[in-house]
């Protein structure tokens, strides 16, 4: 999941299905599925019957703020959505929770009893909780909050659950539904072509047109609708994601974005007013877009546009694979003169280069993440684990365990 400290969130997630056995289910755009809570095959059976539901909540939900529970009064499925931006838009489904003992006479009436295995229907059931259904709300306002979205309270839809299992029938307010949807996805659309467009100015060091864009009210409506400060705090940092990814492309250092959006993320959690988050989003997007803006005059201008053109394919493809072949295909050039002409305009070789963004990169992951050293080598592209040890160390002068634990110190006396 593209969204705040997936791996956390994950972990997070992993542990409260341990502990509740409260199942998650979550669908990317395209309604794959891309995460679970739980390792179990037997469970993995139900998805033919979760995902109906799933399908069925995105054409009847609104954008991002809105949750509907489903089932009957023997069962219970919570559904919501969140996003990190409006490209990223993910589908959740919470459950199922039985709400009532099963026996031999209402094993039937449980929508997932098709999908189970005759013989796994015991094993099946004692991986499934049998709750109140006060206890799965709560149990969903975790799972809510654990994404982010303190703003939304399950509870207040104990009275909406139907008494029946009809959820397939129910048509009625259908047309209604629709509307409302096709409106708040032209909404998105608005919103993301927006978002599109203040990424682009941000990459190219167009500080003019950012802030051109940010004073203009019906385009800041659409990049900060919330009406809480909860929500546009979740908002906020979404932009200011965008400000540093983009701001990276254009050619500013990883450390020194990630720095401006540690320093900004940290500002807009002490603001109050909904004036305080827009001028402080506003001036960090500036932030962004000027820092491009100095390092194009210090260093890209000096370069030709197929040089200025390959450090920003190699600043979009970090962290991930890169290699001269790639880049040069890219380009449409060959890599032996690509790399001629890299180290002639630059200085440095082309392999050198690419190398120091990754330490650069590895640098900010150890100082902000959980992640282990495998995973960052694996996301980094080196061939093992042992090779970045002796890569960052070679090029920082101690191991990433030493690295790590000398800037936790620093951030615990900073605390």
């Amino acid at each position: 999941m593209k969204q705040r400290e997936a791996p956390k969130v994950k972990e997070i997630l992993n542990n409260f299905y341990q502990n509740s056995k409260t199942m998650v289910w979550v669908y990317d755009r395209d309604m794959q599925l891309e995460f679970t809570n739980f390792t179990n095959a037997v469970l993995l059976h139900l998805m033919d019957a979760i995902e109906p539901i799933a399908r069925a909540y995105k054409e009847e939900a609104s954008y991002l703020d809105y949750m509907r529970l489903y089932g009957s009064s023997m069962e219970a499925y919570l559904c919501f959505q969140f996003a990190t931006d409006r490209k990223h838009l993910y589908t959740v489904v919470v459950g199922p929770g039985l709400l009532t003992y099963p026996n031999e006479e209402i094993w039937k009436e449980f929508r997932f009893y098709k999908h189970v295995w005759s013989n796994k229907r015991e094993e099946t059931m004692n991986l499934i909780p049998v709750i109140t259904l006060e206890n799965f709300l709560l149990n969903a306002r975790f799972i809510m909050q654990t994404f982010g979205l303190y703003h939304l309270n399950p509870l207040q839809l104990a009275d909406s659950l139907p008494l029946n299992n009809s959820y397939y029938e129910e048509t009625a307010g259908y047309a209604d539904a629709a509307g409302r949807f096709r409106t708040d996805f032209y909404s998105v659309q608005q919103a993301y072509e927006t978002e599109r467009e203040l990424s682009y100015h941000i990459q190219k060091g167009n500080e003019g047109s950012v802030d051109e864009i940010m004073t203009q009210k019906d385009r800041v409506d659409l990049l900060l609708p919330a009406q809480s400060g909860r929500e546009i705090l979740m908002y906020s940092i979404a932009l200011l994601t965008i400000g540093r990814n983009a701001a990276i492309s254009g050619g500013m250092r990883p450390e020194t974005a990630y720095a401006l959006f540690q320093s900004y993320s940290i500002r807009l959690q002490s603001c109050r007013q909904m004036l305080e988050f827009y001028r402080l989003t506003h001036d960090a997007l500036c932030a962004f877009a000027e820092g491009v803006q100095t390092v194009s005059v210090q260093m890209l201008d000096s370069y030709s546009e197929t040089i200025k053109s390959c450090i920003r394919l190699i600043h979009d493809h970090l962290p991930g694979k890169v290699t001269v072949d790639k880049l040069a295909d890219e380009i449409h050039l060959t890599p032996k003169y690509l790399s001629a002409l890299f180290r002639k305009e630059t200085g440095v070789s082309l392999t050198d280069f690419i190398g120091k963004l990754r330490i650069d990169h590895a640098c900010h992951m150890l100082k902000t993440t959980d992640m282990t050293y495998l995973e960052i080598s694996m996301m980094l592209d080196f061939c093992s684990q042992s090779h970045f040890t002796a890569s960052f160390k070679k090029a920082v002068g101690m191991t990433p365990k030493e690295y790590r634990m000398k800037n936790q110190r620093i951030t615990a006396r900073s605390d």
